[in-house]
């Protein structure tokens, strides 16, 4: 049952990823397209992060009340407001903050059941194998979505890529119907996240500066790609390239990982991933932009699957909404020290690379400690 239910994840998310592989590495570019400043789209991306950690509390008082399924479901017509409002910006002027937080919202609403369906119908044992799948397949899926994207904003218009993933977007919610539903009664317990960050200190600070190295890949490079290029169809070229990169090598890492030594795993894919963002910073050429997107793609799987199966792993122990919940800490500190430090080096984009790049390195330092430890 566990492992039908487990696949019925997979299917879902990877459908759902899939939809937003076409659309979703272009919405800062549409932003960029519609005279929006980059100092904008970068707070943009700063409210939306402080707004998916507010709206994740929200969230699990929905699942209490609705149950999984049907608070996934709420989720969809904010999603489909979400880019109506981005669609539609320069016509109605729409606040960047306003916009943000519906997308916020409609995050929450989907990742925080998916988060507690993985926690509850996965075990301890093949956490890792569970999350390369959990990774991998909606990679391997979304492989040429980005450049189909990229090819029918240019050639068809940014209006048929809005619809085209919308229908991707309904698609994906027909397996929600088939994943089990299970009572959920959670209470949270604000002395508890005290308890959980003095006792996981190590973790902590390995997911902040994972979710920092992230959205510096997945929303700083292709900014910066378009404004060096001026190539719509670049954005595809990165997003593909991306997803070519680290979907086989993510399903071969979590395969391996339950019985390799991840710390050793997540030190190789640090400084790996540290050289390439301080090589990024004399970049002048498309080639050479591709090549370090591809590369990246390889080695983040080597961080990856095992700092997330410490994040399932421990919320099994410690209880799966109280966990995540906690992870959401490390997330929006991580992210949103990206975007307060992007709005200063909004004249030189090239200049956030360092970030990244010196978080790698500090990685290689938590790589050498047990994340999963509590210290009691």
């Amino acid at each position: 049952m566990k492992s039908k239910s487990l696949n019925g994840v997979y299917i879902m998310n990877s459908i759902y990823g899939l939809a937003g592989s076409f659309i979703g590495i272009f919405v800062p570019i549409y932003f960029l397209s519609r005279k929006i400043s980059v100092g904008n789209v970068f707070l943009f991306y700063l409210v939306y992060t402080l707004g998916v950690f507010i709206f994740f509390f929200l969230a699990n008082e929905i699942v209490q009340s609705i149950g999984l399924r049907k608070t996934v479901l709420v989720g969809y017509p904010i999603l489909f407001l979400y880019y109506f409002l981005v669609y539609t910006i320069d016509k109605y002027s729409t606040p960047i903050y306003v916009i943000a937080l519906v997308n916020a919202l409609q995050a929450a609403l989907y990742w925080f059941p998916l988060h507690i369906w993985i926690t509850n119908i996965s075990t301890k044992e093949k956490m890792g194998d569970g999350l390369g799948k959990f990774f991998a397949f909606p990679k391997t899926l979304k492989i040429f979505a980005p450049i189909i994207g990229g090819f029918i904003a240019v050639y068809l218009g940014f209006r048929e890529l809005f619809i085209f993933s919308g229908i991707v977007y309904v698609i994906s919610a027909i397996p929600l119907l088939f994943l089990p539903e299970f009572p959920y009664k959670e209470r949270l317990d604000f002395g508890k996240f005290k308890e959980l960050a003095r006792g996981y200190k190590k973790y902590f600070l390995a997911d902040t500066i994972e979710n920092l190295r992230e959205d510096a890949e997945g929303i700083i490079w292709p900014i910066f790609v378009y404004l060096s290029f001026r190539n719509i169809l670049s954005i595809g070229y990165i997003g593909t390239l991306g997803s070519i990169g680290s979907a086989l090598f993510i399903f071969l890492v979590g395969k391996y990982s339950d019985k390799a030594d991840r710390q050793k795993m997540m030190a190789g894919g640090a400084i790996i991933i540290a050289a390439l963002w301080f090589t990024r910073f004399f970049i002048t050429s498309q080639i050479a932009a591709y090549a370090t997107t591809l590369a990246v793609g390889f080695f983040e799987a080597l961080i990856l699957i095992p700092l997330n199966s410490v994040v399932y792993k421990t919320a099994k122990t410690e209880g799966g909404a109280q966990f995540i919940l906690f992870r959401e800490f490390a997330i929006v500190i991580g992210r949103s020290a990206l975007y307060l430090i992007a709005l200063l080096f909004v004249f030189n984009i090239k200049y956030i690379f360092i970030l990244p790049a010196l978080a790698g390195l500090y990685f290689i330092y938590l790589s050498r400690k047990n994340l999963e430890l509590k210290k009691t």
